[in-house]
Parts: C-alpha cells; sequence; structure tokens
C-alpha cells in the first residue's frame, strides 16, 4: 500500500469517497471527538463520500446518525454507515436502483439495508432464539446477555 502523499494531485482527485472504521478510530472511549467531527464535516465539504464500518450492532448507528442530545452526541454527517460486521448498510435515503436519485428527498426515517433477505433473517433469528434457550438452560449466569440478544 502507498501512502496518499505519494499519489499524484491527479490520481488522489479521483477519489470519490472514505471508508473508515469506526471504534477507536474515529470514536475514543466509544465517544466521537470534536475534531473527528469536523473531520467528517471537512471530508463532506470536499464532495468526498463518508461511510464509517462498525462490528457494532444498528442500534449505534441510529445514535450516531441522529446524534442524542441528552447525551451530548452531535450527528454525524455521513453518507450511510455498515453495521453488525459488514451484515447491514445503514443509510438515511433509500437510493433507486441506479444509485442515483433518492427515492424520498425530504425523508425523515432512516433505512436499513440488509445483505440477506428477510426470511433468511428471520430463520437465523429463530435459530438464535433456539439456541439462547439452551443457553439459557445449560449456563443460567448468561441470562442479562440473552435477553439483550433476543431484544434485537
Amino acid at each position: 500500500m502507498q501512502p496518499l502523499a505519494d499519489w499524484s494531485l491527479q490520481d488522489r482527485r479521483q477519489i470519490s469517497g472514505i471508508f473508515t472504521d469506526t471504534d477507536d478510530t474515529l470514536t475514543t472511549d466509544g465517544v466521537i471527538t470534536p475534531d473527528a467531527l469536523q473531520a467528517l464535516s471537512d471530508l463532506k465539504a470536499a464532495g468526498l463520500q463518508v461511510i464509517p464500518v462498525t462490528g457494532r450492532p444498528v442500534g449505534w448507528c441510529v445514535r450516531f446518525a441522529l446524534g442524542d442530545p441528552a447525551l451530548g452526541i452531535a450527528p454525524w454527517l455521513v453518507d450511510a454507515q455498515l453495521a453488525e460486521n459488514g451484515a447491514l448498510a445503514f443509510a438515511p435515503e433509500i437510493l433507486d436502483k441506479n444509485g442515483l436519485q433518492p427515492l424520498f428527498k425530504k425523508r425523515k426515517k432512516l433505512s436499513k439495508i440488509y445483505h440477506q433477505p428477510e426470511a433468511t433473517r428471520a430463520s437465523n433469528s429463530a435459530r438464535m432464539c433456539q439456541m439462547a434457550q439452551r443457553v439459557r438452560h445449560e449456563m443460567p449466569q448468561v441470562e442479562q446477555a440473552i435477553l439483550q440478544a433476543q431484544a434485537r
């Protein structure tokens, strides 16, 4: 891999977007710092698409996308987020099949885009619940973690 500084200016102008890690890259101890928020804003102002990637559940992406004033979390200015180790794309708007125009111009609800179809996710969820019941039976000390997993 070559450092960006070694690329020609013409090559650097070809960059249209950035994927970045979230945890301990954009965040510090689970919180985004003001300078990282400013960097996201600067990238967007430069016309780049920005997509953070996390292994965390989609609920974290909601908080990052919308912010949480009660916790002092500002909204992130990003185009989409990949959650759950890439299993889920989370975007503020659903794009048309060509990815060119938003279907809903002033959409207030954030959209989830899954890699697997609904039937597969439902089947996997049922299997996970069966495994959770088995774990609950064999190791009752993990009760809380199982309940949290089932609530997702």
